[in-house]
């Protein structure tokens, strides 16, 4: 007869609490019993925040959306603004019309004939059911314009009504904190009394620009019409220019016809500077011609600067 064993140590069939599945009892099966008979919550571990139960209060959720497969196509609008459409006996003669032998082919007879008068009895149906569709979506578009025009109406009464009530007695008091400037902001923009004249002034200050542009535009065309007497516009007087330029000894060569040394960059010289111009001017200088030249010359020059400001063009220079 094998030994007993004690009771309390006589493995029996039990479940796994890890892995939460059957284990049957073997032999070499250890067993591992706790000290509690709650259920360990294995879901959710200490790091969660369900780890902890917290009762929720119960809310209304709201309904699901509801799934509409495909694409709904625009409707048409065929009341349009555009295309205004009266829906008179003319129009629907137009759309709809009558066919041209209602009595129809008497000739038919038998299938033929119950065929013809079949379609007759669709094409009526077919226009009736046209002209009572406009009908009904003529009336309800003329109900949905009113009641959009009623809803639009009220908004604007209730927003007038709201932004020109009166400020109440607990806004007053709570509010004593906010300056004028930004009170008079928020009922609305600031009093402007010199408006008027600031525009006034504005558009006078424009217009007087405007003015200046065009007649500095003015007198930049009339000099390049004054300058335009010596542009180059043919081959000819493209040859002629070379040939008096571009001469083989520009330091020997002497205009005969105007008494100068001509107009090649080598003999003409480096442009004159703006000291150059004052010596001459207060007749001091390092040359003689400079110093002794008389005051015709300057005061020529002058007088034709007057006469170009005077008459509001560029004159031909002096030969």
């Amino acid at each position: 007869m094998p030994p007993l064993i004690p009771r309390a140590v006589m493995p029996s069939p039990s479940w796994c609490r890890t892995c939460f599945s059957y284990t049957p009892y073997t032999p070499y099966t250890p067993l591992f019993r706790t000290f509690s008979t709650t259920q360990p919550n294995h879901k959710y571990g200490p790091e969660s925040p369900k780890f902890i139960e917290v009762p929720q209060p119960r809310q209304s959720r709201p309904p699901p959306k509801r799934r509409i497969k495909g694409i709904l196509p625009v409707p048409r609008n065929i009341f349009s603004r555009r295309r205004p459409t009266n829906l008179t006996s003319e129009y629907f003669a137009a759309v709809t019309p009558e066919p041209t032998a209602p009595e129809g082919d008497v000739k038919l007879t038998g299938e033929q004939g119950e065929l013809v008068a079949w379609k007759r009895r669709m094409a009526a149906m077919r226009r009736r059911n046209l002209r009572e569709g406009l009908v009904g979506l003529y009336n309800r578009k003329k109900q949905t314009d009113r009641v959009t025009a009623a809803r639009s109406a009220f908004k604007a009464a209730e927003r007038e009504r709201l932004l020109n009530e009166k400020e109440r007695e607990d806004v007053r008091l709570t509010s004593p904190t906010i300056p004028q400037s930004l009170m008079q902001l928020q009922r609305g923009p600031l009093p402007d009394p010199d408006r008027a004249q600031r525009i006034a002034e504005k558009v006078a200050t424009v217009q007087a620009k405007q003015n200046e542009k065009a007649e500095e535009r003015r007198g930049h065309l009339h000099t390049l019409y004054m300058h335009a007497r010596d542009f180059i516009t043919t081959e000819e007087q493209l040859n002629e220019a070379i040939e008096r330029i571009f001469v083989p000894y520009p330091e020997e060569f002497v205009d005969s016809d105007k008494g100068d040394r001509g107009e090649n960059i080598w003999n003409t010289g480096p442009p004159e500077t703006v000291q150059e111009m004052l010596n001459r001017v207060n007749r001091v200088g390092e040359r003689a011609a400079d110093i002794h030249e008389g005051l015709a010359v300057l005061t020529d020059k002058r007088v034709k600067r007057i006469a170009e400001e005077l008459t509001g063009g560029k004159m031909d220079p002096q030969k």
